[in-house]
């Protein structure tokens, strides 16, 4: 009797901690994404540069890597959320790996640390005559990127 009681009241706990757990978000965390559109991509500079100036649009380049971590991490949470993938669409996206097109990271002046850089991850944020609106380095949440593109996007002052 004291075993079945013991086990009652370990559910009710274990029940109500999920509960509360669910309730403040976490449960998200649990689950797998839904699947929507992701950004694309171009992925080679001068494509893009031609596509942002026929589109009207600037240009978003993501310097990357794959053996690079927050790279993959912004991948993974930051580039697959909607909201994210709804605001590129004002921006001409172009990724470049930088062991593939060191060259291209070297003129924009993207290379990782290991290469004599500034690091990545890294954004470049410009107009389609290469004129610099904002260029962020590291990891960048979903909020933290969608503010970043919106002050590029911003007229000067």
């Amino acid at each position: 009797m004291r075993t079945t009681r013991a086990f009652a009241l370990t559910m009710i706990v274990l029940v109500a901690i999920v509960s509360m757990l669910a309730a403040n978000g976490y449960a998200g965390k649990w689950r797998q994404p839904k699947k929507h559109g992701g950004i694309k991509w171009t992925y080679n500079i001068n494509d893009g540069l031609a596509q942002a100036k026929k589109q009207g649009k600037p240009v978003m380049v993501d310097f990357m890597a794959v053996w690079c971590p927050p790279c993959k991490a912004m991948e993974d949470s930051t580039f697959s959320d909607r909201a994210v993938v709804e605001k590129a669409s004002a921006f001409v996206p172009v990724r470049i790996d930088i062991d593939k097109q060191r060259d291209v990271a070297a003129k924009y002046g993207a290379l990782a640390r290991k290469y004599g850089g500034i690091g990545i991850p890294n954004i470049l944020f410009m107009t389609t005559d290469g004129t610099k609106l904002k260029h962020i380095v590291g990891y960048y949440g979903p909020r933290e990127l969608i503010a970043a593109m919106d002050s590029a996007l911003a007229p000067p002052k």
